[in-house]
């Protein structure tokens, strides 16, 4: 039996398309079985065409090549369920849309294997000689012309949706697209050229004869480029449903792809594949175009949409084969929730901070309180008390004397009996104003009780402290406090004592200087002496 040239090219074109087709069984990854099933189709219609090329009589030429006709019927409709499933169209793979689409096929079937009786697939049939061989010779039908319009429609929707998704997807499966896209466009190439070349060609159909090509460029795709275990599962079913947002750029900062939720993210319905990033981003480019141009970065950004949003960007740098930048993924995490509640917690924590400096003024200020005289805001007896301790203590260790100038108003009694207590709070405020001026820093004046102050003057010899307390008097014999129509005056008599001197501790020190303040008064008032001047004995231990 002598085989055309012909015949032995379709009948490798089938071996290598049967290849692919059990290849591609073997995957579970969506369109598997739609791809497995149309390389099988395809192996039959080019082994069986492989029967035309024989020579052999010409019953058996028709019986085998109404056996091709399955796969002529089939191979455009699985081509079209193969492009549903792999661009994830399954919600279009209805029974309803799968029966519709059945239909065709089955007529085209039918009417080829019954057209003796119609003869709508072929009118007539004949073998001739073409290079020494027999071949068949069919004179088309109307239903042929038919089909072949359906066949290349279904084809052409097909190929739509693969090209939209080539468009679509990433970097990760560009390449898969461009095999895909490869080895489907060939046969159907070859189909065309075979329908507007038919008489040319005498009767020789090029699609069966490219199946080979078809099946080898799938083989090598599912092999060598994971085509069916890295199809774009992860780009349709988890990408598109990412809460996230996720953008990926080319080497020039174009958009190649971008989900729905950074769709969202800019607050646009329109597609951004193709655009410059710096445009999409152009209401915040002066945040993004430090991260564009870097490479690995993470960073916050703010988009002012209405309410404004708050985003955490991961950007991290893709790389080809030979570790040549060719791109960037972007991922933006929506953490304005996470935001508003650091505010809330940021506003809480300044209240605090509020509340703290408030309890801290009203401790201060009740402690003041707790150590002030209310009428005339100097210390009061408890502070001095409490202070001058402390400070005898100092004065010991880093041996210095310390003075107490203890004074009492002269018949103050006098005054509150003709003008009245609020005149005699009136000049006890005028005398605390007078000692709180002439005080040094580090000095402490004290109402100690009723009409009796102390000054405590650390640091300071007995004759300057006398030479202050004489400056003192004086300066409250020149006061005039004025109340009402009158003008109060009074004076003052004054005692001091020295530590350690006239005391080494506060009881001590405060009763001489009180002795002495007595005594002044007892001098005719108006007068200074000090703990000295009395001519008394030191006070020892056992006073």
């Amino acid at each position: 039996m002598n085989l055309h040239p012909f015949a032995i090219y379709s009948l490798v074109s089938a071996l290598l398309s049967l290849i692919a087709s059990i290849t591609a069984w073997r995957r579970s990854a969506p369109g598997s079985t739609a791809l497995s099933l149309m390389l099988l189709f395809m192996a039959i219609w080019s082994g069986f065409y492989t029967t035309r090329w024989m020579d052999i009589p010409l019953e058996a030429k028709l019986f085998w090549s109404n056996l091709m006709y399955i796969g002529v019927s089939v191979v455009p409709t699985l081509f079209l369920l193969f492009a549903l499933s792999f661009t994830h169209n399954e919600s279009r793979l209805t029974r309803r849309n799968l029966l519709l689409l059945s239909i065709q096929p089955v007529i085209s079937l039918l009417l080829r294997w019954t057209n003796p009786y119609h003869h709508l697939s072929y009118t007539s049939l004949r073998a001739v000689e073409a290079n020494g061989f027999m071949v068949m010779e069919f004179t088309r039908g109307p239903w042929y012309s038919i089909n072949v319009v359906y066949s290349y429609l279904v084809i052409a929707i097909a190929f739509s949706l693969l090209v939209i998704g080539a468009l679509r997807s990433g970097p990760l499966y560009r390449d898969q697209y461009r095999l895909i896209l490869l080895g489907s466009i060939l046969p159907w190439a070859g189909s065309v050229y075979t329908e507007t070349n038919f008489t040319a060609l005498n009767g020789l159909d090029l699609a069966p004869l490219t199946f080979g090509i078809s099946g080898a460029i799938f083989a090598f795709s599912i092999l060598r480029i994971r085509f069916m275990d890295l199809i774009p599962i992860a780009r349709d079913r988890l990408i598109e449903n990412m809460s996230d947002g996720v953008l990926v750029l080319d080497d020039q900062n174009r958009i190649v792809d971008i989900n729905p939720a950074m769709q969202s993210f800019l607050n646009d319905r329109h597609s951004y594949l193709g655009e410059n990033a710096y445009e999409a981003f152009k209401e915040w480019i002066d945040k993004t175009q430090p991260i564009l141009d870097g490479t690995e970065t993470r960073t916050e950004l703010r988009i002012p949409n209405d309410p404004s949003r708050y985003l955490d960007l991961r950007v991290t740098s893709l790389y080809d084969n030979k570790q040549r930048l060719n791109g960037k993924l972007l991922v933006f995490r929506d953490i304005t929730a996470r935001k508003q509640v650091e505010k809330k917690l940021r506003q809480a924590n300044e209240r605090l901070q509020s509340h703290l400096i408030e309890i801290g003024m009203l401790q201060s200020q009740l402690r003041e309180q707790a150590i002030r005289d209310p009428l005339t805001e100097l210390f009061n007896r408890r502070y001095l008390e409490e202070t001058l301790d402390r400070e005898l203590a100092r004065a010991a260790r880093e041996a210095y004397p310390v003075c107490i100038v203890m004074m009492d108003l002269d018949h103050f009694k006098k005054i509150n009996d003709t003008y009245g207590h609020e005149a005699g709070d009136h000049m006890l405020r005028a005398l605390a104003h007078t000692l709180t001026e002439q005080s040094r820093r580090g000095d402490f004046a004290c109402r100690y009780g009723g009409e009796e102050f102390v000054i405590v003057m650390p640091n300071i010899s007995l004759e300057t402290a006398y030479q202050r307390a004489e400056n003192l008097r004086m300066s409250l014999n020149s006061l005039y406090v004025p109340y009402g129509r009158f003008r109060l005056t009074t004076t003052i008599s004054m005692g001091i004592a020295c530590y350690p001197t006239n005391g080494e501790t506060r009881d001590r020190i405060l009763r001489a200087a009180d002795r002495a303040m007595y005594a002044a008064k007892s001098a005719g008032r108006d007068y200074i002496l000090s703990y000295d001047q009395l001519g008394a004995p030191r006070e020892t231990p056992e006073d």
